[in-house]
């Protein structure tokens, strides 16, 4: 019958125990990277869609603005629009002259009666 040598096998458990112990070290180190990568990357892409947002809403409202055309026609209405309260401030000044002339007229005509 064979002795068993206890200090050998002692020996070969603490080498396999303290290899199962790096690799597990290793593991650990790994799995925390991945992890703070990965929450990193969340973090990106939650920031990637707040800019996404925002700049689907900057080109909606530059979709919605005037070109240019549209705004040469409002300075045309415009223009026209002016035109027309000239004409009226004009006739508003003549109907005033002959309403001042009339109203001159009637109190010289009473002051001589």
């Amino acid at each position: 019958m064979d002795v068993i040598n206890w200090a050998a096998a002692k020996l070969l458990f603490d080498i396999l125990q303290a290899l199962l112990m790096c690799v597990m070290a290793v593991y650990i180190y790994w799995l925390n990277k991945h992890r703070a990568t990965g929450t990193a990357i969340s973090k990106l892409n939650e920031r990637v869609d707040d800019v996404d947002k925002h700049l689907s809403r900057l080109e909606q409202t530059l979709d919605n603005r005037p070109g240019y055309s549209e705004i040469d026609q409002l300075r045309s209405e415009m223009a026209t629009m002016n035109r027309g309260v000239a004409e009226l401030s004009a006739s508003m000044n003549a109907s005033n002259a002959l309403l001042n002339r009339l109203h001159e007229y009637l109190l010289t005509e009473k002051g001589n009666r």
